[in-house]
């Protein structure tokens, strides 16, 4: 899926009268040429893969989270928020706006759950719909009570140099160490899916009568599922926060929660495939931004690879659900073509 995307990306570099080679060969440099352009691709690691584990949980359950994007931006709201306002020492506001930003995030994405269990309302739906939610109370706040009193731009003023995730290679690379609070959350995955609570969502997501059969409480686990998918991303909103941006600004999720969900599909749900699916893409969006400024390629032909990559693997489990009825039908013929023959 990745190299028919790939291929097919280098058609319209040549389409625009540029050379693949070229652009491919711009684009890894950009990535991996320099030990900052690593550290750079680490740093949108970051983000992605902790969000896209968020979003694999709920798929598990076959409960379709599009909303990453806003649990982001309110786990970003609310750290921000107790950062800059709540009155208590400095030292303390850190580990509070990383439970908030948690719970918010959790809180935003269990919303979607229970008006699923209680009205069957469709999670895609609204899911998406909390999405424009969150991204209209940000433009709200960072053009009202939360923007910058020094600046006219829409913009919440920065949190303080104390509070900030610490620097781990040096002042001069972004790196920082929200990479150890990444890693801790890929050993917990790793581990989570081997859990009681584990099974329960992955059999939850095998059918409602499967799971009620087996004595699980569904409503449940789709509200609690839904609050552990979007706990993780409100995380990773924290992170962005105290990690790289330091304030709220409109387009602040950049794109995340989307790319999140196109890795965590094309890791198959799978931890391992999730870890190589976000190096790739984190890979492919800082060497994309690269490619554009050492060519003259347009940084839409990355937008269009992505595009390619959900095409492919939505394309591939359609074929796979379909190529699997099918041989079911094919052995009930033949059972009963062998029943009629005797």
């Amino acid at each position: 899926m990745v190299i028919a995307a790939l291929l097919i990306g280098a058609i319209l570099v040549v389409m625009s009268e540029n050379s693949p080679a070229e652009a491919y060969r711009a684009m890894i440099l950009g990535a991996f040429g320099s030990k900052q352009k690593i550290t750079e691709v680490v740093v949108k690691l970051i983000p992605i893969l902790i969000m896209a584990s968020g979003v694999s949980v709920a798929f598990r359950a076959q409960l379709w989270n599009i909303g990453a994007g806003g649990q982001f931006l309110i786990g970003s709201i609310v750290s921000v928020a107790i950062a800059l306002y709540l009155p208590v020492p400095l030292w303390l506001r850190v580990p509070l706006s990383f439970v908030a930003a948690v719970i918010a995030g959790a809180g935003w994405a269990a919303l979607a759950g229970w008006l699923k269990t209680k009205f069957s309302a469709n999670e895609v739906i609204t899911t998406l719909m909390l999405n424009y939610i969150a991204h209209y109370l940000l433009l709200y706040l960072i053009n009202g009570p939360m923007q910058d009193p020094y600046s006219d731009l829409p913009q919440t003023d920065v949190i303080p140099d104390g509070m900030r995730l610490a620097k781990i290679i040096g002042p001069t690379f972004r790196l920082h160490s929200g990479l150890f609070i990444m890693m801790a959350v890929v050993v917990l995955m790793i581990f989570f899916w081997k859990t009681a609570l584990g099974y329960r969502i992955d059999l939850t997501g095998q059918g409602e009568k499967v799971a009620t059969y087996a004595g699980i409480q569904v409503k449940k686990t789709i509200i609690l599922t839904m609050a552990i998918s979007g706990g993780l991303i409100g995380l990773a909103g924290w992170i962005e926060i105290f990690g790289i941006q330091f304030r709220l600004l409109d387009g602040i999720a950049g794109g995340l929660g989307n790319t999140a969900t196109i890795v965590a599909l094309l890791g198959s749900l799978n931890v391992y495939g999730i870890i190589a699916a976000a190096i790739f893409f984190a890979a492919l969006l800082c060497g994309g931004a690269s490619m554009k400024r050492m060519t003259d390629i347009p940084y839409s032909v990355v937008d269009v690879i992505q595009g390619l990559i959900i095409i492919f693997v939505i394309a591939k489990s359609v074929f796979s659900e379909h190529s699997e009825r099918f041989n079911i039908m094919r052995l009930m013929c033949k059972k009963e073509a062998g029943g009629h023959a005797e």
